[in-house]
């Protein structure tokens, strides 16, 4: 967007709002000095946001604080969010070091859905995702680390479902003991490979929170370019370093505490 097209006074309005975030409380004078305007224009900024219930002011002290209404500002941004926020720099910066691209990807009902995806900063003939981009559950390494995670009543739940579905690309699921070997190995391995033996493959790894798992972290490559015995012994401990990375960014030391004892239990340590 060009300078001249910026609207100055949402962007006062919004510094006003971060400056109260960190201050808690603040005055006329003190928004006027802390934003670098006219007393006048301060008043100004401030007394909108009141009249919009954003900020409110203390009668005696004539000091401004955040009001309630503000919180409905966050309401949309979910863990979820945050974990794509603060992934974003961590993949893109990986997917420049080993040249594969990396996805995130989360289960939204039959299917998985991508959340962030470097494929963008790759020049590979891989198939190009893109952000929403969505593939069937039984046949993605990501849909099979989903269902591997989920508790006992809660995957029964979903298979029976996958397994009713009219969409082909869901058919593993109507091929249960197969499908169960998949799930067991991806629960004592903590990682899966996508079943489509097509050119382009998948790994995924688990992205913790606590003992839960949040979302699915992928790494795409090509299957003649990369053998079996390289994936899992040179790209395996990388993607799974990232998705340590990212649940400590997103969720604190206890999420990647919960990733590497997975990891060592499926490694039999």
């Amino acid at each position: 967007m060009e300078p001249d097209q910026e609207l100055k006074s949402l962007k006062r309005g919004l510094r006003t709002l971060m400056a109260l975030a960190r201050r808690r409380t603040i005055t006329i004078a003190e928004a006027a000095v802390e934003l670098d305007l006219p007393r006048t224009t301060a008043e100004r900024i401030l007394a909108t946001l009141e009249t919009e219930r954003f900020i409110t002011r203390d009668p005696v002290s004539k000091r401004y604080s955040l009001a309630p209404r503000v919180l409905a500002l966050g309401e949309g941004f979910t863990a979820e969010d945050r974990l794509v926020d603060v992934a974003r720099p961590i993949l893109f910066r990986k997917t420049e070091e080993i040249g594969w691209p990396m996805a995130i990807a989360v289960a939204a009902g039959e299917r998985m859905t991508v959340r962030l995806t470097t494929d963008s900063a790759t020049s590979l003939g891989l198939h190009k995702r893109h952000v929403g981009s969505e593939i069937a559950m039984a046949a993605s390494a990501s849909g099979l680390l989903h269902l591997a995670h989920l508790d006992g009543v809660e995957r029964e739940t979903m298979i029976e479902l996958l397994a009713a579905s009219h969409d082909p690309a869901q058919a593993l699921a109507r091929n249960r003991p197969l499908l169960d070997t998949y799930l067991r190995e991806a629960r004592r391995d903590g990682y899966a490979i996508s079943p489509d033996f097509g050119a382009e493959r998948s790994l995924s790894v688990p992205i913790f929170d606590g003992q839960r798992m949040r979302a699915a972290l992928v790494f795409m490559y090509i299957a003649r370019s990369v053998k079996h015995d390289r994936l899992l012994g040179t790209y395996l401990p990388q993607v799974r370093q990232v998705a340590r990375e990212i649940s400590v960014a997103a969720f604190g030391s206890g999420a990647a505490a919960a990733s590497l004892n997975a990891e060592t239990a499926s490694r039999g340590g």
